[in-house]
């Protein structure tokens, strides 16, 4: 058997490296801002009442995980708010890439629903939120209705624009080779759009969770549950920490839906 050469063996150790360089920079770059956070607080002289120091955070984060506020501890709040929030970010991403696709691959489509969907899109999300509940009252309805109108612009574009930059070649053979429109968008449309789908998913993850908290307090169920009614509570009790410590939450959490959609689209898209 013959040995590696070292050309080989450097081939091999690059993506490792090139992945623990990234998680340390990570890790790094966090310590230096919690390092400034603590240093404000400390140079400036700032009451805690107004701002609390991050070991004050971390604390009020396993209080709350093991004291009830409102409906439950934390692990019941981030509960409340995923169910919210899957229910907004599946209507979107569903409605947004089947509209996109249509849209990218039919002009009379496109001519027809690109007019409403461009003066809708500017709207701010939290402007629909008394629409919501005048909808489907003080409810799960109206804040999922929050989250799908602010999530679905991204994907929607994302997707019409994927199709659009299909090579014409493509679409051209497989009308050659006697495909039906519904063939040419699932069979070549869509999986040469992946990548800008992805894109799409991504950001659509990062509008609607952070419009889940302006839905749950705005658009409340009454329920008393979710990081938005937290960081309300927070703000009402005079308790900074509750709510830092919540937008903390809320802050990881969006970052573990972005990767987990990163990991995603590397398993799914190989080229």
């Amino acid at each position: 058997m013959m040995p590696h050469s070292p050309a080989c063996s450097m081939k091999i150790l690059q993506p490792g490296l090139k992945r623990i360089i990234s998680v340390s920079s990570t890790w790094l770059s966090l310590g230096l801002w919690l390092i400034v956070w603590f240093g404000v607080i400390i140079v400036l002289k700032i009451d805690q009442s107004l701002l609390p120091t991050p070991t004050k955070v971390i604390e009020q984060i396993a209080w709350l995980w093991s004291n009830q506020v409102g409906a439950g501890g934390l692990w019941v709040h981030i509960t409340a708010s995923f169910q919210r929030f899957i229910g907004g970010f599946l209507l979107a991403a569903g409605t947004g890439i089947v509209l996109g696709l249509w849209m990218g691959y039919s002009r009379r489509v496109d001519m027809t629903i690109n007019p409403i969907f461009e003066l809708v899109r500017y709207v701010p999300p939290i402007a629909w939120a008394p629409f919501s509940i005048l909808w489907f009252g003080a409810s799960y309805g109206a804040q999922v209705f929050v989250i799908f109108i602010s999530a679905l612009p991204p994907i929607l574009i994302n997707a019409h624009k994927a199709v659009r930059c299909i090579k014409p070649s493509l679409i051209h053979a497989a009308r050659m080779m006697g495909a039906s429109s519904t063939t040419i968008l699932t069979e070549v449309a869509l999986p040469s759009s992946l990548p800008l789908l992805f894109v799409g998913l991504r950001m659509c993850v990062a509008t609607g969770w952070m419009a889940l908290v302006a839905a749950e307090i705005v658009a409340g169920d009454g329920s008393r549950s979710g990081l938005g009614y937290l960081v309300l509570i927070g703000q009402q009790t005079l308790r900074p920490e509750t709510t830092i410590a919540a937008m903390l939450v809320i802050g990881l959490i969006g970052a573990m839906f972005d990767v987990g959609l990163r990991l995603l689209q590397r398993r799914i898209i190989r080229w």
